[in-house]
């Protein structure tokens, strides 16, 4: 085979034989804009200008702008996906009160977050114990706003709530699934007031699918209860199955001895 008429043919094919000045000139920094000289598909020949210095840097400028805007909208997607209450939509461990009787839960959570890629990573999860109005919600809630905050799915699920509107009757099953999948998806899941639902079988069963589910993929978990981990009707509320993926090395738990500080306010 003759290399010849191809070595002959190749320096028409060079990228200096193809750039070339337009003649024309940007309104805006003077500068010269320079074309590029290429074939499309079908073999037609075509130019393409190349945007001068201000124009590429407009284009940057639009495209950085475009991707906060996408991060933005990502951002509220997640927040409106969690559901958290909006009293603790805004809730972190800098804004949590601190009154005596909170200050080993308060160490638990700040320990936690610092090691947060490594403990949800590996599913570790808190339990958060104590009376009505003690912190217990705020502190779980920083949580899942320091989640939100890191790019990750958290949710929010109040759990005699949610059981509730899951029972025949109170949603139909596209909502019931709804509740139900938000629970076994999320990547970070705060279960709030565990123990205050009605007991039944039918919610027990509802629990375990939770909290196995969760303990099998890794994802973790924040519980807090008005009930103790040592005290029996935990175990009677939510039934012997899930009471030992509660007591497992999955969590640490924690108790706040503090009083109800609202009540106090008022």
């Amino acid at each position: 085979m003759n290399d010849k008429p191809m070595q002959a043919l190749a320096p028409s094919f060079s990228l200096r034989d193809r750039v070339f000045d337009t003649g024309e000139v940007c309104p805006k920094c003077g500068a010269h804009i320079m074309g590029l000289k290429f074939f499309d598909l079908d073999g037609q020949p075509r130019i393409l200008k190349k945007p001068c210095p201000c124009r590429d840097a407009e284009i940057k400028a639009e495209d950085a702008a475009k991707k906060a805007r996408d991060r933005e909208r990502a951002r509220q997607h997640r927040r409106e996906w969690a559901e958290i209450p909006n009293m603790f939509s805004d809730a972190t461990l800098k804004g949590y009160r601190r009154v005596p009787g909170t200050e080993e839960a308060f160490e638990a959570v700040k320990e936690y977050l610092l090691s947060r890629e490594e403990n949800w990573r590996e599913g570790k999860g808190l339990i958060l114990m104590g009376a009505v109005g003690c912190g217990k919600t705020h502190l779980g809630c920083a949580v899942l706003n320091c989640a939100l905050e890191d790019g990750y799915h958290a949710a929010y699920w109040n759990v005699p709530q949610q059981l509730e509107m899951m029972m025949y009757g109170h949603a139909d099953n596209t909502d019931q699934m709804r509740i139900l999948d938000k629970a076994l998806l999320a990547d970070v899941l705060l279960l709030d007031n565990l123990g205050a639902e009605k007991a039944s079988d039918w919610t027990r069963k509802e629990l375990v699918i939770i909290l196995d589910e969760r303990y099998r993929e890794n994802r973790p978990t924040i519980v807090t209860s008005n009930l103790m981990l040592t005290d029996g009707e935990l175990r009677n509320t939510c039934g012997a199955r899930a009471y030992s993926r509660l007591c497992s090395d999955h969590f640490k738990a924690v108790a706040l001895t503090a009083a109800d500080y609202r009540r106090k306010q008022a």
